[in-house]
């Protein structure tokens, strides 16, 4: 059997675009499979969401068109310019308010954030133009979409030691969120089979978008946790990895960053057990959530260093 490729791997996985909507289902077909291609079995967790599908925007600066993209869960309009906001501002201060966003951090238009007013997400180049147009006005048109989407479960999905997720969706490319990821459960899975003995691995779909207010992220962790409950309940630890592969990793147990990565309802009640693995964040800022998060962020000898580094932790773990 041919040995797995994290690189090809994520390479065919970004091929699909934006994994939202019919993007994401292929997405999951390709996981599947992988998993058939090397004889692992899998067990599917179907689960019903819904996500904005972005038929219009549109934002003129003194009648001229400025490049955008969406970012609002409703339709609507905005006429004037005095809510230009930074999107790496945390989302609780700023998720019902109408806005113009842009990434401080990144070269192009980012989609850091969604928000339940009209909103649009511009590149920091552009800022200018709209600041110093004397008239702006935007529109958008949002399509709430009914979408099935997968958790696909690998391993013990009975008594499990540690539970490890990893998300497949995307907004834009995502080749570091969180493709990466996905490669790095892959090949864990593959390099070491005795690991699904003691170990439930999720691949989680609907990750990104949904319309849960006001953390609209994490649907399909939240969508596991209802189902299996006492999964997470008697696991001794649980592992998220999430954006690897561009730096070196680190695992901690932190809370800000395990709320940030795993949204459950009961989150309180595992903070002590929840591990997040990820690499550069300052790195990641860079291109998040835009087309720059492709496959030259992404680096073999990271994505090896991440998957040595969660064999090595669940073998400890119960060892």
């Amino acid at each position: 059997m041919e040995k797995f490729n994290t690189i090809k791997f994520i390479e065919k996985l970004i091929s699909f675009g934006e994994r939202q909507g019919e993007a994401e289902t292929c997405a999951a077909k390709y996981i599947i499979e992988i998993l058939n291609q090397y004889g692992v079995g899998y067990f599917l967790h179907e689960f019903k969401t819904a996500i904005p599908l972005i038929r219009k925007s549109c934002v003129l600066a003194d009648s001229k068109l400025v490049p955008s993209k969406g970012t609002s869960f409703t339709s609507g309009k905005i006429n004037g310019k005095d809510s230009i906001v930074s999107s790496l501002v945390p989302l609780k201060f700023l998720f019902e308010y109408s806005n113009f966003n842009f990434n401080p951090e990144c070269e192009i238009i980012s989609q850091s954030n969604f928000y339940s007013a009209p909103s649009f997400a511009i590149s920091k180049n552009d800022l200018g133009i709209v600041l110093n147009s004397k008239k702006v006005s935007a529109e958008i048109v949002v399509e709430k979409k009914e979408h099935i989407s997968l958790n696909i479960l690998v391993g013990n999905i009975r008594n499990p030691d540690n539970v490890i997720f990893a998300h497949y969706d995307s907004i834009s490319l995502g080749a570091t969120d969180n493709a990466s990821g996905i490669a790095v459960l892959m090949d864990t899975i593959i390099s070491d089979s005795e690991l699904l003995i003691k170990n439930l691995f999720v691949f989680s779909g609907n990750e990104e978008l949904s319309y849960d207010e006001p953390t609209y992220w994490g649907h399909g962790f939240r969508e596991f946790e209802k189902d299996y409950l006492e999964i997470l309940d008697k696991a001794k630890s649980i592992i998220v990895v999430d954006c690897v592969g561009n730096g070196k990793t680190v695992l901690e147990n932190d809370d800000y960053v395990g709320n940030l990565s795993f949204p459950i309802i009961n989150a309180t009640l595992y903070s002590k057990k929840l591990f997040v693995m990820y690499g550069d964040i300052r790195k990641l800022f860079k291109v998040y959530h835009s087309d720059l998060d492709d496959l030259s962020q992404i680096d073999r000898n990271h994505l090896l260093e991440a998957s040595v580094l969660l064999q090595k932790e669940l073998k400890n773990r119960y060892e």
